[in-house]
């Protein structure tokens, strides 16, 4: 399904929908590309998670998608990944040693609002080339989740923003977390492309050239 402007104008979406019971506000991904996963039937049949779940995102890094597809679903950390790997908090983030009062660093965290789980503080971009037309683009992915009502909190963002996210939500309510593994239920990997500024081009450039430099080096 494609969210970009074109294609969401075509269809004649709204920006945000209800979902869930009770219903629950969420903006629809626009600017991303989503692609369904197959989700376990047990965990649809006699659940009714499409009618009765809210919808949700979380936002990580391009490197952590085949774990998560790996593992059936999004971990925390302190979570124990397939293979043995304990996952910790990411750098930059909160940490055991470094956080506010009262909270929990040990939690699965989404957000109603594609703009705050599509930060890059969570969904980092990376450079990615299309080999057919050699455009180089900056790549960043989410998952779309389903999220049992009652088994998460809701509150403030975390990145420190200084203005509106989100049109549609305050900045009070960006920031929804549980410690219920299985309450939360992707879906959906969104996939969203921008193209690169031309300085940020050079600066990619260069680092390419660095690399082969280096390369070359360690083949000698």
């Amino acid at each position: 399904m494609c969210y970009c402007n074109n294609c969401h104008k075509r269809r004649g979406d709204n920006d945000t929908y209800e979902r869930g019971i009770p219903a629950k506000t969420y903006a629809l991904p626009l600017g991303w590309v989503r692609n369904s996963l197959e989700v376990p039937r047990h965990k649809i049949d006699g659940l009714n998670i499409d009618r009765i779940y809210h919808v949700a995102f979380h936002g990580t890094l391009l490197s952590k998608v085949e774990d998560i597809l790996n593992n059936g679903c999004i971990l925390a950390a302190g979570d124990v990944a397939l293979g043995g790997t304990t996952l910790g908090e990411r750098e930059g983030h909160y940490d055991d040693s470094r956080k506010p009062d009262g909270f929990n660093t040990k939690q699965i965290f989404v957000s109603p609002s594609i703009k705050y789980a599509g930060h890059d503080a969570y969904a980092s971009s990376v450079m990615w080339k299309d080999k057919r037309t050699g455009i180089i683009y900056k790549a960043k992915v989410c998952f779309q989740v389903w999220i049992r009502p009652d088994s998460y909190k809701v509150g403030p963002e975390t990145v420190g923003a200084e203005s509106t996210i989100d049109d549609y939500f305050s900045n009070d309510e960006l920031e929804w977390s549980t410690a219920e593994r299985t309450a939360v239920v992707p879906y959906g990997l969104l996939v969203k492309l921008e193209s690169t500024s031309e300085g940020e081009l050079t600066e990619y450039i260069e680092l390419l050239k660095i690399l082969a430099d280096i390369q070359s080096i360690i083949h000698i």
